[in-house]
């Protein structure tokens, strides 16, 4: 297992790695990339990643860095990703850059996870201490990037938010609001669901 660990966790950290330089290329708005929750999120992991290359990382920030990269993905792909992206079509920078962060790096992140990372670290009080910061990045987007006039190129459409269920003027206040509460709880639930998987893994 130890020489498993040596061989595939610094490909899977080369593999986040070049999601991150692959963005950048094809969004050199940097401000802009990094203020999407997935980016953000595919950087948890390639921190977490990186660290693991010389002991393991804090178990607060792996199970946040889980919870965060599984949302990303299941909202990505059930909720937002365009019908005519598909493995066929991975000929341009973009569709690479996107699959890469949504899929490839979830995929990894999980791997490494499951076959090598030590089980039953995760605390009860966890998931609401990694609530914080979805709550955090929902304020930095409402409260501070819009405000101050940052803006999102959202499939070719400039956008003063990154997802459109952060969009007041299309959703409206309310609707805005029961987005937020339901991802939140779905939030919940998969932190629960990891907290739980951690636990079963252990014994």
């Amino acid at each position: 297992m130890k020489r498993g660990k040596n061989i595939f966790r610094p490909i899977f950290f080369v593999l986040s790695a070049t999601c991150i330089v692959l963005t950048m290329i094809d969004c050199p708005r940097h401000v802009e990339l990094f203020s999407y929750f997935t980016i953000q999120s595919n950087v948890m992991c390639l921190i977490v990643l990186f660290w693991n290359l010389r002991k393991e990382p804090p178990a607060l920030l792996r199970g946040l860095a889980a919870v965060c990269i599984t949302l990303t993905f299941l909202i990505y792909h059930f909720m937002i990703r365009p019908a005519d992206l598909t493995l066929s079509n991975l000929n341009n920078l973009k569709n690479i850059a996107t699959s890469f962060a949504h899929y490839l790096v979830p995929v990894c992140f999980w791997a490494d996870y499951l076959l090598f990372a030590p089980k039953g670290l995760m605390r009860v009080s966890y998931p609401f201490k990694w609530l914080c910061y979805p709550l955090l990045y929902l304020g930095y987007i409402m409260l501070i990037y819009k405000p101050l006039g940052g803006t999102f190129i959202v499939e070719g459409q400039l956008c003063k938010v990154p997802y459109f269920f952060l969009d007041i003027e299309l959703m409206g206040p309310g609707g805005v609001a029961v987005w937020c509460v339901a991802i939140g709880a779905g939030f919940l639930i998969l932190s629960y669901l990891f907290l739980l998987l951690d636990k079963l893994l252990s014994h």
